[in-house]
């Protein structure tokens, strides 16, 4: 699951969406909608749109004056795109790059989704992993708030879970040791994946 799509726009082709908006009063607060659907040389490609609003499903993005509309079932192919506007002797228009796409085609517009699709696997496979620690937490959590304590996970990575000890957890060492193997003991039960729980300070 895409939780924070990312799509940019550089100042050539920002610059180009603007005077496209501006050539006449039909257009004016659109926005932009960038797309991807089967075809191309590569598998899929790349699609944009003057668009009058968002539509229902749509992930908006904000750029500098204008928005940027992606329909939810092309946020995991199109995330990560940068898009530029190039012009030479023999041709001129919108050029797409992104580094999460797989067997680029060179003309720009093309790609396979293999690697975009790897990706979005990858990154739902976290979203999972903190919301199951987040859960598991949830049930240490009631026992320390009672004591005036609480705790609090800023990392998760290779399995390690990193928490931040609050309150009248502050105390000493020992206590600290006690609390993180009491908090290790439980993700680990319920979270498999958890191999360590370590203090962040």
């Amino acid at each position: 699951m895409i939780t924070k799509l990312q799509v940019v726009l550089t100042e050539r082709a920002g610059e180009q969406v603007r005077a496209l908006l501006a050539r006449d009063e039909t257009t004016t607060g659109y926005g932009l909608r960038v797309g991807a659907e089967p075809g191309g040389c590569s598998g899929y490609k790349y699609s944009l749109a003057l668009a009058p609003a968002a539509e229902k499903g749509d992930i908006t993005v904000r750029q500098d004056g204008f928005d940027v509309f992606v329909a939810s079932e092309s946020a995991s192919l199109v995330h990560g795109v940068r898009i530029d506007y190039a012009e030479s002797l023999t041709s001129s228009g919108f050029v797409f790059s992104n580094p999460r796409a797989a067997d680029p085609c060179s003309c720009g517009s093309s790609f396979s989704a293999d690697s975009a699709d790897s990706a979005e696997r990858q990154e739902g496979d976290e979203d999972t992993l903190w919301r199951q620690v987040d859960e598991a937490i949830q049930q240490v959590r009631p026992f320390l708030q009672r004591d005036g304590g609480d705790v609090t996970v800023v990392d998760i990575t290779a399995g390690v879970v990193s928490v931040r000890l609050t309150g009248a957890c502050g105390g000493c060492s020992a206590a600290l040791d006690t609390l993180t193997g009491v908090i290790e003991r439980q993700l680990k039960e319920s979270v498999p994946a958890v191999e360590r729980v370590v203090l962040a300070y």
